[in-house]
């Protein structure tokens, strides 16, 4: 059975917090809409959305105030302020979300993220994609998940040898990578995070052993062959690996 010592009594103390959790929530969506953060949370022809319910929730906020001034005013009046029953719990509950949007700075998926999903060798959503897409393939430099595309349509890995390759991603090493592999790395996302999946492209190196977990680099060179996991697939025998900002958008969309 519930505690009734945790329903809050006062009807203005409780359209107060409901004004304040609302505002609060506009406030964390809008600070991360402003930021740019949001790109690390869902797909970029989603952000729009966010804004939309930043505008309902300040709005829902505002109605909270007008109606905190009504029970004030029938408070003096004498007659009985009624709202529906908050508990204190309820309020420790939906505080939690905004504070922590607030103050833990926001990050995109990383290698930690793979470790525990597994990456794939192959592009998500099949190998053509859409026709937009395989045009600026076609004519434009590939990034990771236009190459993945590209193998799917071939099954032999030797087709792409000698290729040029250049690439942006972060460094990720897999338990059975050999120690002069890597993967260049990055995540794509249909809608949000929940379905992210890790793609990379296989690097072989000298240098795979000293580049650090997680950063982001450039990787340019030429498509040979060689093998993962016992599948022989096409991987970068690279002229440059240089350090490079993690781009504005982190993910890839399929």
């Amino acid at each position: 059975m519930r505690d009734p010592k945790s329903k809050i009594q006062n009807p203005a103390v409780q359209t107060f917090l409901k004004a304040l959790l609302l505002a609060g929530l506009a406030l964390m969506l809008y600070s991360k809409f402003s930021s740019g953060a949001l790109a690390f949370y869902i797909n970029q022809r989603f952000v729009w959305l966010v804004f939309v319910g930043v505008l309902i929730l300040a709005a829902l906020a505002l109605t909270m105030v007008y109606r905190l001034i009504e029970q004030r005013a029938a408070i003096e009046q004498g007659s009985a302020a009624r709202g529906h029953r908050l508990s204190w719990p309820a309020v420790i509950l939906v505080s939690l979300p905004i504070l922590i949007g607030l103050f833990v700075p926001a990050r995109p998926l990383g290698a930690s993220a793979i470790a525990s999903r597994g990456i794939g060798l192959s592009a998500p959503g099949g190998a053509g994609g859409n026709a937009i897409v395989a045009q600026r393939a076609a004519t434009g430099p590939k990034n990771i998940l236009d190459w993945l595309r590209a193998f799917s349509r071939e099954s032999d890995p030797a087709a792409f040898a000698g290729q040029e390759v250049d690439v942006i991603g972060f460094v990720y090493r897999d338990p059975r990578n050999a120690e002069d592999q890597f993967w260049v790395s990055r995540f794509t996302i249909s809608c949000c995070v929940a379905d992210a999946a890790a793609i990379g492209l296989l690097v072989e190196t000298d240098q795979a052993s000293t580049l650090a977990l997680d950063s982001w680099v450039r990787v340019a060179g030429r498509l040979g062959v060689g093998e993962f996991a016992g599948e022989r697939l096409p991987v970068i025998l690279p002229d440059i690996i240089e350090p490079t900002e993690q781009p504005e958008h982190p993910y890839l969309y399929p």
